[in-house]
């Protein structure tokens, strides 16, 4: 019951739940290859960031953004990505606010 409120319901908390079904099933959505030389670091408000292994898998990425962005979407919710940016530096990032997603939290448990 859980599982489906949190793939159904739109909100903060569900697309939490969602990115960390991403994590989980990277290599199923883009392949082996491709996970082999990037990952999902982060995702927020519809921005997916991949951090690439080096600068020629970086080029061979720019050409292969839409049709990651397309599989995501398609394996579980329309718009859920709505942008795929890629990085070679882990803390070039944006952060995500742990107050931000626990103030989140407690109104979808309220």
């Amino acid at each position: 019951v859980l599982q489906k409120l949190l793939e159904d319901k739109a909100g903060p908390v569900s697309d939490q739940y969602l990115r960390w079904k991403l994590w989980l099933s990277w290599e199923d959505i883009v392949g082996k290859t491709v996970a082999e030389n990037a990952e999902p670091i982060y995702y927020q408000r519809g921005i997916l960031w991949l951090c690439v292994r080096n600068s020629v898998w970086m080029q061979q990425m720019t050409f292969m953004v839409e049709a990651i962005k397309q599989s995501v979407n398609h394996k579980f919710k329309a718009g859920f990505v709505k942008e795929v940016r890629l990085t070679l530096d882990r803390r070039s990032t944006p952060q995500a606010s742990d107050i931000e997603f626990k103030k989140n939290m407690r109104k979808f448990i309220k």
